[in-house]
């Protein structure tokens, strides 16, 4: 479980610390005031991150962030004065960041970095240089940002490796490399992956002023030239893994339903018309929600708000490998791929047998709740629309049936 120890003696700043991380981040933060409280946090607690101050009243030469360092917390430091000595002392000292303490938007910084470093957690990265040396420095340095990171000696294994695990996120490549150099890699690994998919830096020795252009127009998004400051490094890195974010949450509002967070009348279409190309067994479920009007209008459209985002937490809770969306209103369907319609039947009637047995808490009011589904199974060179017609007819006797049932269109 990740959490944060956000060390700072002022109270001030610490109000404001604590406003910024109940507004930025969702996990367990921890505050102390002095080395000796942070000591004795530690001792019962695990933590993912620190936020520390240099100068506190029993540690005011850094021993604090010695102590997290040397309990392998990447650690952000807070300071009131850097100058080139103090800069040079913590980048030895390894830490992730420095922030000076300058105003508020320093603090909304801070915890900025905080919960991006939080969302590295995990994140692939490949590195992709033929010299061992500057591997091992970009991978410790893109470690104390929590990142998991791969290495490549070669454009081509880089390639390949690419190609084999989409889950890679960013890409550090360096221009001279065997087999494929880093021009040749992006041009190719970009006819395969887009922009919102895989983040790309360039790098280079070279002080070629027009390898950042070729670089740039190949389709990196950004460049590097070595030597580079560790500072450099980290807001290159951080930056382009905004930029894939941003790209991410932009293509989340476009598919997905706002209320809910399961995905859209449109996408689920597309997506679906996509899998049946490749899927000849699958099964689709139109779901409704029982008497979902008389639920608005006897408890309010809050709770009914609410009992919608329950459903859907529910569908993705029993179906969480299938392609599900809200269709609109109180309507839902399920893609259950490489199934048949028996098999999406059992799972859609223990879902509703379920919440048969259950009361929603909604509006600070317990509602009961029921469902009706109707199931159809894909048959030979069927359209998406005819057999999501199909389900609806099944869906449509189950109503007229008395409802709180499942029914496969026969």
């Amino acid at each position: 479980m990740q959490r944060i120890l956000i060390v700072e003696d002022s109270k001030m700043v610490q109000q404001v610390l604590r406003h910024l991380v109940a507004q930025y981040l969702s996990v367990p933060v921890d505050f102390a005031a002095s080395l000796r409280e942070s000591a004795g946090l530690m001792k019962n607690n695990k933590y993912t991150l620190a936020l520390v101050d240099l100068n506190l009243p029993d540690a005011s030469n850094g021993e604090v962030a010695t102590l997290t360092l040397r309990c392998g917390i990447p650690t952000l430091v807070l300071t009131g004065s850097i100058d080139e000595f103090k800069r040079q002392q913590m980048l030895e000292m390894g830490v992730v960041d420095y922030v000076l303490k300058e105003n508020r938007d320093s603090y909304t910084y801070a915890v900025k970095q905080l919960a991006q470093l939080l969302g590295n957690q995990g994140t692939k990265v490949l590195v992709a240089d033929d010299s061992q040396t500057s591997r091992t420095m970009m991978r410790q340095s893109l470690e104390r940002l929590l990142y998991h990171v791969e290495e490549a000696e070669d454009g081509d294994q880089a390639y390949q490796k690419l190609l084999a695990d989409e889950s890679i996120k960013l890409l550090l490549t360096d221009f001279a490399m065997p087999k494929k150099d880093g021009f040749e890699l992006v041009k190719s690994i970009r006819s395969k992956r887009g922009r919102d998919s895989l983040g790309i830096i360039g790098i280079s020795g070279s002080g070629s002023q027009s390898l950042s252009a070729k670089f740039i127009k190949h389709g990196a998004n950004d460049f590097l030239t070595k030597p580079f400051a560790p500072e450099e490094f980290h807001c290159r890195v951080m930056m382009t893994m905004e930029q894939l974010n941003l790209i991410e949450t932009i293509k989340d509002s476009a598919n997905k339903d706002y209320l809910t967070g399961l995905y859209n009348r449109r996408y689920f279409y597309k997506a679906s018309e996509k899998i049946i190309t490749e899927q000849s067994l699958l099964s689709i479920a139109v779901i409704d929600i029982d008497h979902f009007k008389q639920i608005n209008d006897t408890y309010g459209h809050q709770a009914g708000d609410e009992v919608l985002s329950f459903l859907s937490n529910k569908l993705t809770e029993q179906f969480g490998d299938a392609l599900m969306a809200r269709l609109g209103g109180e309507e839902f369907a399920v893609l259950f791929s490489g199934e048949d319609q028996d098999a999406a039947f059992e799972k859609l009637d223990e879902l509703r047998f379920l919440l048969t047995n259950m009361q929603v808490e909604a509006a600070g009011q317990f509602i009961s709740l029921s469902i009706s589904a109707g199931v159809a199974q894909l048959q030979q060179d069927e359209e998406l629309s005819e057999l999501i017609n199909r389900a609806d007819v099944a869906l449509y006797d189950a109503k007229g049936g008395g409802r709180n049932q499942v029914v496969i269109h026969q």
